[in-house]
């Protein structure tokens, strides 16, 4: 399958996001983020050791098994999901390292041609035939823009797999448009996709995640092995709130009714500012036809 294709019929929903560009990529159903400490610079860490070393491992199978070893001695083990594999094989790929992606596949420049993912935990079948739930579930119209807007791979990971959010985020936006949403709509104009990033960040920066949670790591598997809690407003006093599907999915807890109410109008605000971004495109567009 060639990398970066925007229209795929090979794939289900023929929208490919697994390798989006030169610096967006997917490692989530490969465990990336299912680790103790998810933040960026310490995963970058990780990734980082493991391309360099790679570099200098003999392409033999007792080798590269034993680079695994390595990796797991030297990397704490504790997963948020301990049932969700990890894999010790990704890492950064590119000519400039600037993507993740799997250091035993046969595109990797050093691996020359050869298929290496046998020797992963899950074999390589399951790297070529595993599609995650958001190549079914969400409209390609969604996914084209998730996949322009992330502004780097580690957003674009954590987002991506989170289909019913996104889902739920951009049919709030429609609904405030009073009509479906576009691609020129959000990537025609820099202030509108600035506005969307912002929107999607709330997966990465949600102030109101309750303590327990896991971060921003993501299960996102059909067995719903980890699922989300729902929110409890009773410890508040509060009615169901109309975001709840959002605040669920971004695993809220509130102390008080002021901190849902914070919690709502941060959404309110960040949905308004697309709206406002998309409406105005759309005048300045109409204008310009006059």
């Amino acid at each position: 399958m060639p990398l970066f294709n925007t229209n795929d019929n090979q794939v289900p929903g023929g929208i490919y996001l697994c390798q989006a560009n030169k610096k967006i990529s997917c490692g989530a159903c490969c465990g990336l983020y299912n680790v103790a400490d998810p933040s960026y610079e310490s995963i970058m860490e990780k990734l980082t050791w493991r391309t360099d070393t790679f570099l200098h491992v003999k392409r033999d199978m007792d080798a590269i098994l034993a680079f695994k070893e390595e990796v797991e001695d030297r990397e704490p083990q504790e997963r948020p999901f301990p049932e969700f594999h990890h894999c010790p094989y990704i890492g950064l790929v590119g000519k400039e390292h600037s993507r993740v992606g799997c250091l035993l596949h046969p595109l990797l420049d050093e691996n020359k041609s050869i298929d290496f993912r046998g020797l992963s935990f899950y074999g390589g079948m399951a790297c070529r035939v595993y599609f995650c739930q958001t190549y079914y579930h969400l409209p390609a119209v969604f996914k084209e823009i998730v996949r322009e807007t992330a502004s780097n791979w580690y957003v674009y990971g954590l987002v991506i797999t989170e289909t019913k959010l996104l889902n739920t985020i951009f049919e709030k936006v429609e609904n405030c448009l009073n009509r479906p949403l576009t691609k020129n709509d959000i990537l025609k104009n820099k202030n509108t996709l600035e506005a969307v990033r912002k929107l999607l960040d709330l997966k990465i920066n949600w102030p109101f995640r309750r303590r327990s949670s896991s971060g921003p790591t993501n299960y996102f598997f059909e067995d719903r092995l980890y699922s989300r809690p729902p929110v409890n407003y009773e410890t508040i006093g509060k009615p169901v709130s109309k975001h709840n599907t959002i605040l669920q999915e971004l695993e809220s807890q509130f102390n008080s009714a002021n901190d849902l109410q914070a919690a709502e109008d941060l959404i309110d605000g960040l949905i308004y500012k697309v709206v406002v971004q998309v409406n105005r495109l759309k005048t300045e567009d109409t204008k310009g036809h006059l």
